[in-house]
């Protein structure tokens, strides 16, 4: 038999070893659980997508996308189509396989070791990741409980001290659901020094705005928009974002891409959920979402959480003890966000599904309300200590 074994004096090359340093962030959805045998879930509010969509016409763009050929490198088609909604010029626009690839990239444009960069929270965990990967110095500056409120002044004034060649914001905010004004946001890209490149993830901006409106500060190149379109598409499969940001700070990004690295059945679905039919739909479930966000959290005021004002389709809610109740929930075929990735131990963030997924995880959270309701159910085994706590009254 054939030995495929290398020899003995052989070795594989070493890897950076600043990246051991540097664990993967948590986030929702599969592939994130612990270590434990858990049920199938039946109802996932742990990430946060548009339940309604993607509208029919893209499901059918995705299915004809062509993949006998390779994708257009520049995705035009895809860009014009996104410039004529928002009304701007297409050279402003670049297409990624998501926005964290662009927060990646962002990080490799700009990053170099010991450079300061400072980030608005508590807020998503990548901005962070792709700072430290890049060896630079993360500063993050956080709301106070219990709102978690954007501290915009003392964000500002530590970028005015430390003049970071980036600053990241996230509005509407990713946990709290805090989003800005355009007023808000200029004034903060008017408080930018020289030298510092302002990013706002705007994944969320449909949600507040209730339809898919231009970025905040379209023309301003102080300050480069990411733009998920994963969430109020609904397609985080296909994996696809926009930056919008002057030319020349698109070039470097665009250089630190792979080529083709936006598929053809991305660009298709873009270009099909960018017609005024998919749009007006699109509008619709917004408008469904926002009804659902506040009747939902009225449900869980009700079941003692403490759920704090949300302009997007997920909340972030106060909870005695989170991390078992999360667990609890789990173990009854619901998956909800822990939010301790965010900095966030005692509280859960849960999202806005479809009628049927949000009763069964109001069922469920009925469960748990019993007196050791919070153990695991019968026959499912429980990691250690979870079994031992116990709600009091109530998540």
């Amino acid at each position: 038999m054939k030995n495929d074994a290398p020899p003995g004096n052989w070795r594989p090359p070493r890897p950076d070893p600043s990246l051991a340093e540097v664990p993967p962030e948590f986030h929702g959805g599969p592939g994130y659980e612990q270590d434990v045998e858990y049920p199938s879930v039946t109802a996932d509010l742990s990430t946060n997508v548009n339940p309604y969509l993607p509208d029919e016409a893209v499901r059918r763009a995705v299915a004809g996308a062509p993949i006998d050929a390779y994708p257009d490198p520049a995705s035009s088609r895809a860009r014009a189509r996104l410039a004529g909604v928002w009304e701007l010029d297409a050279g402003r626009i670049l297409l990624a396989p998501g926005a964290s690839e662009l927060i990646y990239r962002i990080a490799r444009c700009w990053i170099r070791p010991g450079d300061p960069a400072v980030v608005c929270g508590p807020t998503f965990g990548e901005y962070r990741r792709a700072v430290a990967v890049q060896g630079g110095e993360v500063h993050e500056v956080r709301g106070d409980a219990p709102y978690f409120t954007l501290p915009l002044e003392r964000f500002s004034d530590r970028v005015a001290r430390l003049r970071p060649p980036v600053a990241f914001l996230c509005t509407p905010n990713n946990p709290t659901g805090e989003a800005l004004s355009d007023a808000s946001v200029a004034r903060l890209a008017d408080r930018m020094p020289a030298g510092t490149l302002l990013v706002i993830d705007e994944s969320y901006r449909s949600f507040a705005e209730g339809r898919f409106a231009p970025p905040h500060l379209p023309g301003d190149d102080r300050v480069l928009h990411l733009r998920s379109f994963t969430k109020d598409l609904g397609v985080p499969g296909l994996r696809l974002a926009a930056a919008v940001a002057a030319p020349g700070i698109l070039q470097p990004l665009a250089h630190a891409a792979p080529p083709w690295s936006v598929s053809s059945v991305a660009q298709a679905a873009l270009r099909a959920a960018l017609a005024p039919r998919a749009l007006t739909r699109l509008e619709d479930s917004l408008i469904r979402i926002a009804a659902r966000r506040r009747t939902l959290s009225a449900a869980l005021a009700r079941r003692g959480w403490r759920p704090g004002s949300s302009a997007t389709g997920f909340i972030l809610a106060a909870v005695p003890d989170a991390a078992a109740t999360a667990h609890a929930l789990r173990f009854r075929g619901v998956r909800v966000r822990h939010a301790a990735s965010f900095g966030l131990s005692g509280h859960i963030r849960v999202s806005v599904r479809r009628r049927a997924e949000e009763e069964r995880f109001l069922a469920a959270l009925d469960e748990i309300a019993a007196p050791d309701g919070i153990a695991a159910p019968d026959g499912i085994a429980a990691p250690d200590g979870i079994a031992a706590h116990t709600t009091a009254g109530g998540p």
